[in-house]
């Protein structure tokens, strides 16, 4: 059994669990230090990211979220529980089957005796407990994960249990496994304790200087995928650098069709509002989006649940979106838009661009014969100018640099036969208005202008002027042409390895 901790002094977290329990009142379950016996090593090191092998280390808080169930206490099983224990855990071992595991924790469905188990089968069996975790099917995840929940809570598993059951090159484990199973057990539990040091462990291995296993960054997102929004925030803020080796290992070949950094994207997405960090991820992720559909998909969920934030941070005081942040959302556009695979919600995302373009068109119609126009109307039209600039950019991206001219074809056909409702009046030079066009004929017309002019897709596909012409206001119309082509010149900055 490990060893107990009753007369350990509590950690800061468990003084402050005690404090916030008291009797005034009573309150939804908690964890608190007379019920639950909080190791010291609760609040001590989880991970920085950017410090290397696992060395950067920070404090998470002094708080964390109440916990789902009731505190519980792990006794001792009778003495046939424990032999049925024990010999669950040997058939698991000796057939690599995780299943005897969870059909003995759902024939003992009590948290106190589901922690005792769990406290056997970490002590006993080290990395391998790890490993054979890591085996378990998909519907055996949450029994596992509320197990572990239990035996944490009690104090039956610490964290340096769990943490050593994480294995490495020739430790237990071998290169290339990357762990994905084990970290969705951690993730279910919801504990950010829990959570943060596994991932600071796994972000170790990963970075091991003498055995680097790239692969566990799927790991480490998975994990931090589990994080409550508030705890991620909390992450994110006190480690700013973090997910930058994590970002660039998931574009590793072995974890290419992973879905972890989908998973991390709507983890980040579920922080309302958006703040400075959530933001970060979202741009930082855009360069490793790659093909992955999931990974696209959630991105473009990321973008339609905080387009206004996005916008918002990637642009200066006058409107105008800044460079960086222009080439960045012109790769976004490339990956959601304009290259396959498709994915599930792209149809979604086409709508929700048009309709966008088409609200800060009838916001600028306000003020058609305004002069000059209003502070708040200049930046709108920088600000629309900058989006069509890395629309357009995106287009361009795929076609010059992806050589994908097809589903560049496709996107933009996609784009324009969703300006029907939006725009019905506009026309396209020698085909018609809109309004009256299928879209097979659309996508006719972009095939033969992008033959016609193929050392210049930029001017064979008059995306912007469809907004513009109906910018009547000269000076709104100026800035927006301006903003449009700064955006669209920046495109050159997306797709930079």
């Amino acid at each position: 059994m490990s060893p107990r901790i009753d007369q350990r002094a509590l950690s800061k977290l468990g003084a402050k669990l005690q404090k916030d329990a008291g009797p005034a009142q009573a309150r939804t379950p908690t964890a608190t230090a007379s019920a639950v016996r909080y190791q010291t090593q609760r609040n001590a090191d989880v991970f920085q990211g950017a410090a290397p092998l696992g060395l950067a280390r920070g404090v998470l808080g002094d708080t964390v979220a109440a916990l789902n169930t009731s505190p519980v206490e792990a006794p001792a099983l009778t003495p046939e529980q424990q032999a049925s224990a024990e010999e669950a855990q040997v058939e698991a071992t000796n057939h690599q089957d995780p299943s005897y595991l969870t059909d003995w924790l759902k024939a003992h469905p009590d948290p106190a005796q589901q922690a005792a188990f769990m406290d056997r089968f970490f002590e006993v069996y080290g990395t391998e407990a790890g490993q054979l975790l890591d085996l378990a099917s998909e519907e055996d995840l949450p029994v596992l994960s509320d197990a572990l929940d239990a035996a944490y809570r009690s104090g039956a598993v610490t964290l340096d249990e769990l943490t050593a059951a994480v294995g490495s090159h020739l430790a237990g484990s071998v290169n290339g496994e990357t762990h994905e199973t084990l970290a969705k057990i951690i993730a279910g539990t919801g504990n950010p304790e829990l959570i943060t040091a596994y991932a600071q462990r796994e972000l170790e291995v990963m970075m091991d200087s003498n055995a680097p296993d790239p692969v566990r960054s799927v790991a480490i997102a998975t994990a931090l995928a589990g994080l409550p929004p508030d705890q991620l925030q909390a992450f994110l803020k006190d480690n700013p650098d973090a997910l930058g080796h994590v970002f660039k290992n998931l574009n590793d070949p072995d974890v290419a069709g992973s879905e972890a950094l989908g998973r991390l994207l709507d983890a980040a997405s579920a922080i309302q509002p958006a703040t400075p960090e959530s933001i970060k991820l979202f741009m930082d992720s855009i360069g490793h989006l790659e093909d992955n559909p999931e990974s696209r998909a959630a991105a473009a969920r990321f973008f339609m649940r905080h387009a206004d934030a996005i916008l918002a941070a990637a642009s200066d005081a006058s409107g105008s979106i800044g460079s960086e942040g222009a080439g960045r959302l012109s790769e976004f556009f490339t990956r959601t838009l304009f290259t396959e695979p498709s994915f599930e919600g792209q149809e979604e995302l086409h709508a929700f661009i048009t309709s966008k373009l088409g609200d800060m068109q009838t916001q600028l119609e306000a003020e058609a014969r305004t002069n000059p126009p209003s502070q708040d109307a200049q930046r709108l039209a920088r600000s629309m100018g900058s989006l069509v600039g890395a629309i357009e950019g995106g287009f361009l991206l795929s076609v010059e640099e992806l050589n994908k001219r097809n589903e560049a074809v496709e996107g933009m056909t996609g784009l324009l036969f969703k300006l029907k409702d939006l725009l019905p009046s506009s026309s396209i030079p020698g085909l018609g208005t809109l309004q009256d066009l299928t879209i097979d004929q659309i996508q006719d017309w972009v095939t033969e202008a992008l033959k016609e002019n193929p050392d210049d897709p930029q001017d064979a596909i008059p995306f912007h002027q469809l907004f513009g012409e109906s910018i009547f206001n000269p000076v709104l119309r100026g800035l927006y042409d301006s903003a449009r082509l700064t955006s669209l010149e920046n495109r050159e900055l997306g797709l930079n390895p």
